[in-house]
């Protein structure tokens, strides 16, 4: 059985920018509500309305990103 090192690879490669990505949208998430402080919320004030939106805004980009990473690629 021989591993085929090149799908390995571009496996990591795109869950890392899925990642990357991921991350990035729920910091625009939090970038686009400043009178939300999420972080004081839910440590502080353990607020389980923002955990669920916040789970919820989570679960929405991380979909959106892996419909755009595992799309096919068309050719031009």
């Amino acid at each position: 059985m021989q591993i085929d090192w090149t799908n390995i690879g571009s496996a990591i490669g795109f869950g890392l920018i899925g990642i990357f990505l991921a991350l990035l949208g729920f910091k625009l998430f939090d970038w686009m509500l400043p009178r939300v402080h999420v972080q004081q919320e839910l440590s502080e004030k353990h607020n389980v309305a923002v955990a669920i939106v916040c789970a919820a805004v989570i679960l929405g980009v991380c979909h959106v990103v892996a419909r755009i990473v595992g799309a096919p690629v068309i050719p031009f």
